[in-house]
Formats: structure tokens, C-alpha cells, sequence
């Protein structure tokens, strides 16, 4: 507990009757020593009485303690005995003594009790307000901190908490000044320039708090306003930067692309211009060669804007993968079809076992992946280079490799490879925007595998993809059995 509870009418009335019995006690203590020791030593048995009353009890039991003890020790031990006169006028000095020693006793006894409770007291609140700061630093985002600062004033004040969050355009519309009533405190999160919200502790046990639970809950209430500060500030500059990086992003593609697309149109335009010109023959074989340049370069623009628009939808993820059984002999070979022309010139090597597994993918993605790779060694080698594409089965994983012996990754990073937009190479008579191996590194994460880029000790360059096929095969087996029942 990080307060002491408020004395109520019956705490009050408990703490006088223990005065009394504290007084009673001593007597009893004292009565069986009488005649054997002198009476200063039973009068030092009533001061421990008040020291302890003092120590244990508020101001006034302590005070009606020492009143009781000179009571007692008057009617037990001055003599006549079991009356209240006092024959002997000497021992009115001994009650005002007593008294006074009693008193001062309690009164110290008193205050090195609200010292110590007060040094317990801080220590509790620095506890408090540590576990507090720790919570809003580990917390991510400002639901979390508001969660967990309203938990823990909640454990603290036995109350409930919350906090109203103010809109951007209302900021400033929060009185500056505290309000309280009988049954809520609120108290402003202001933060270096505004105000963030208001922070409203209601149904307190005890109301109103002490100074030491307000200035408590003032220095949490503080605490909270600089961590919902930091994490408005924080979504803010994440918001800009990601303001920013798209802006970067569309400027890169559109410049990309009207840098890609200018090159086919120009051979485009140029070939339109001489046939039709109406003054230029044309034989056959020069009329089927611009035909065929113009459906290549037609070709490659759509092909380019169908590798942009793919990659939107695979980051997005707005369509799910339609997974299939399919042998990876068969996924290699369509893609191989689809890059007969690039391939014309390399040679080209494939090493698939035939015991490979079936593979549970989306058949369309997978066979874009590897003709992506197998498009992007044949654009990126000479001719006559050698292209192996392969597969093997691992202990979990099914692992596809497309492998060349041409000049290799080129001075980027391996792991830059898979952004968009990086070419490793930027010289040469390769095209593209960079996007087929970005859109392999989706297709990959989108079956929970991975690729990556290596460099083989003969030089050139290899590209792995890792699938998992170990909970594909368990499917496999289960869809087989319940259709052979």
C-alpha cells in the first residue's frame, strides 16, 4: 500500500480503549512489584507504557495514556492505597513529571513514527512511480501506456482510472487548472507544448487523497503525458517517413519506368515511321522484321507493367494463393517454355531428381518465380553461358536453385538485390525496373519460404529458394487417405 487509511469514528474510539488497556496492562505489571523495588521503578514501568502508546497509538490515546497511568499509579501505590487522595503533597511534582515525560515521550514517539511512515511512504512511491516509468517505456504505443498507467494508479489508489485523449484540433481546450469533486480527480496531460488528454481517477476509497497520494498521482499523471508525447511524436515522424518513402517510391517507379518504356517506344515510333512511309519500299524480309521488333518491344512493355501491377497486388496481399499439388518437374519445365527465346543462346543444364516430393504452391506464382530467375540469368550472362536450373530434397525443405557462370551479382549487396528497384548491374544491354527479383522474394515469404542470393567459389551467380515441405507432405497424406476412404 502506498497510503495509510483515513481514521474513521471507529478506529478513533479503538485506539482510546487501547490506550486504557495499555495503562491497565502496566498496572498489572507493576502490582506484583510493589514493596519489592522502589516506587521510581514502577513509575519508569508507566513511562514504557506511554513510550509504547506513543509509538503505536495517535496524540491523544498517547496523552490519555499518561493521564491513566498517573491515575493508576495515584489509587496502587501512593499511599492512602485504593484512594484517589494523595496524603503526602510531595508527589504532586511526581504526577506533573510524569506527565510531562510521558508527554514529551509520546510526542517523540509520535514523530519518529510519521518520519519513519514517511520515508516508507517515499520509498513506496519511488517503487511505484519506477515500475510505472518502465511500463510506459516498454510499451509500444499509446494504448499500451494509457493501459498500463491506468492499471497501476487503479492498484496504487484503489479507484478506477481512464484517460480521454484530445483530437489535434482540440489541444488547447482543456482547463489548465485541476478540477475535484467528492467523487473523481482529474488532472490535464500536458506535455511540452499541449495538452494531450485528461487523466480522470474516480470512485476513490478515500476521497480527498493526501498530499502524498496527490503528489503521486500528479508526478504519474506527468509521467504519462511525456510517454503519450513521445509516442504521438514518434507515429507522427513514422508517418512522415512513410510519407516520404512513398513519395520516394513513386518518383523512383515513375522515373523507372518512363525510363524503360521510352527505349520500346522509340523502336516503336521509329518502325511505324518508315512503314508508313509511303515512298519507302519495303521488302519482306525487312517488313517482318520491324513486325516482329515492334510485337517484342509491345511485349516488353506489358510485360513490364504486368511485373509493377503484380507486385501491388502480391504486397498488398488482398488475394490469397490458390495452393495445388504440382511436381516440380512440371513447374520447371513451363517456365523453362516460357524463356525459350533468352535461353537460345546459354546452355542450359537441369539436375531434378525423380523422387522429388509434391509440392503444395500456387502453380502461377511459382512458375513467375522461376522464370523470374531463369530470365534474369539469361538477360545478365553472355552468350553461351552455362544456366543450371536445379532441385533437392532436405531434411525439411525442398530447396530450387537457378545457377549461371556469367559475371555475377555485380557490386550491390546480395540482400539489395531482393528491394525494388535494384539492378546489380547497371551496364549492359539488360532492361527492367528491377522488379522480377522483388516480386520472387513475395512469392516466396507468401509459401513461408525464403531466398537468397550467393556467389559460387567458380564465380557467376546462384539464387536458392527454400520451401518448407515437411507439413505439406503430412497434408498430402491425410487428403490422400480420406479420398482412398
Amino acid at each position: 500500500m502506498v497510503h495509510a487509511r483515513p481514521r474513521t469514528l471507529k478506529s478513533g474510539v479503538r485506539e482510546y480503549g487501547l490506550s486504557v488497556l495499555i495503562s491497565l496492562a502496566a498496572t498489572a505489571l507493576a502490582l506484583p512489584l510493589y514493596g519489592h523495588v522502589d516506587v521510581i521503578n514502577i513509575i519508569m514501568i508507566y513511562l514504557l507504557a506511554a513510550a509504547f502508546a506513543g509509538l503505536r497509538l495517535g496524540r491523544g490515546p498517547s496523552a490519555l495514556t499518561a493521564v491513566v497511568n498517573i491515575i493508576a499509579f495515584d489509587f496502587f501505590f501512593v499511599p492512602p492505597l485504593y484512594t484517589f487522595l494523595v496524603a503526602p503533597p510531595s508527589y504532586f511534582p511526581t504526577f506533573a513529571t510524569m506527565l510531562i515525560v510521558a508527554l514529551i515521550i509520546a510526542n517523540l514517539m509520535i514523530a519518529v513514527r510519521a518520519q519513519t511512515q514517511a520515508a516508507a511512504a517515499r520509498e513506496r512511491h519511488t517503487a511505484a512511480l519506477y515500475a510505472i516509468t518502465r511500463d510506459l517505456v516498454i510499451a509500444r504505443d499509446a494504448e499500451a501506456m494509457i493501459q498500463s498507467a491506468t492499471h497501476r494508479i487503479g492498484e496504487l489508489l484503489h479507484c478506477r482510472a481512464r484517460v480521454v485523449m484530445c483530437d489535434d484540433d482540440a489541444l488547447t481546450g482543456i482547463n489548465a487548472a485541476d478540477s475535484a469533486t467528492e467523487t473523481a480527480i482529474s488532472l490535464p496531460l500536458r506535455g511540452l507544448q499541449v495538452t494531450i488528454g485528461v487523466l480522470t481517477v474516480e470512485a476513490v476509497e478515500s476521497l480527498p487523497l493526501s498530499p502524498e497520494q496527490q503528489r503521486l498521482l500528479a508526478a504519474i499523471a506527468d509521467q504519462l503525458a511525456i510517454a503519450l508525447e513521445r509516442a504521438r511524436m514518434s507515429q507522427r515522424a513514422q508517418q512522415a517517413q512513410l510519407e516520404s518513402e512513398r513519395a520516394a517510391m513513386r518518383n523512383t517507379l515513375l522515373a523507372s519506368i518512363s525510363h524503360d518504356l521510352r527505349t520500346p517506344l522509340s523502336a516503336i515510333a521509329g518502325a511505324g515511321s518508315i512503314v508508313a512511309q509511303s515512298d519507302f519500299a519495303l521488302d519482306v524480309y525487312r517488313r517482318v522484321m520491324l513486325g516482329q521488333m515492334i510485337e517484342d518491344k509491345a511485349r516488353d512493355m506489358s510485360k513490364l507493367l504486368s511485373n509493377v501491377l503484380e507486385l501491388m497486388r502480391l504486397e498488398s496481399g488482398r488475394n490469397a494463393t490458390n495452393r495445388d499439388w504440382h511436381a516440380v518437374q512440371d513447374l520447371v519445365g513451363v517456365a523453362i517454355k516460357r524463356n525459350e527465346d533468352g535461353l537460345s543462346e546459354h546452355n542450359l543444364i537441369t539436375d531434378l531428381p525423380d523422387d522429388l516430393p509434391l509440392i503444395a504452391v500456387d502453380a502461377s506464382l511459382m512458375v513467375q518465380l522461376l522464370s523470374n530467375l531463369i530470365e534474369n540469368a539469361s538477360k545478365y550472362t553472355p552468350a553461351g553461358a552455362r544456366i543450371t536450373v536445379a532441385a533437392q530434397r532436405n531434411a525439411t525443405t525442398l530447396q530450387l536453385s537457378v545457377e549461371d557462370n556469367g559475371p555475377g551479382l555485380g557490386r550491390i549487396a546480395a540482400e539489395q538485390l531482393f528491394e525494388e528497384f535494384a539492378r546489380g548491374r547497371l551496364e549492359g544491354r539488360a532492361g527492367g525496373v528491377g522488379l522480377g527479383l522483388a516480386i520472387c522474394r513475395v512469392i516466396a515469404q507468401l509459401h513461408g519460404g525464403e531466398i537468397r542470393a550467393l556467389t559460387p567459389q567458380s564465380g557467376g551467380a546462384r539464387f536458392e529458394v527454400s520451401l518448407p515441405v515437411a507439413v505439406a507432405e503430412n497434408s498430402m497424406n491425410a487428403q490422400t487417405m480420406a479420398r482412398v476412404q
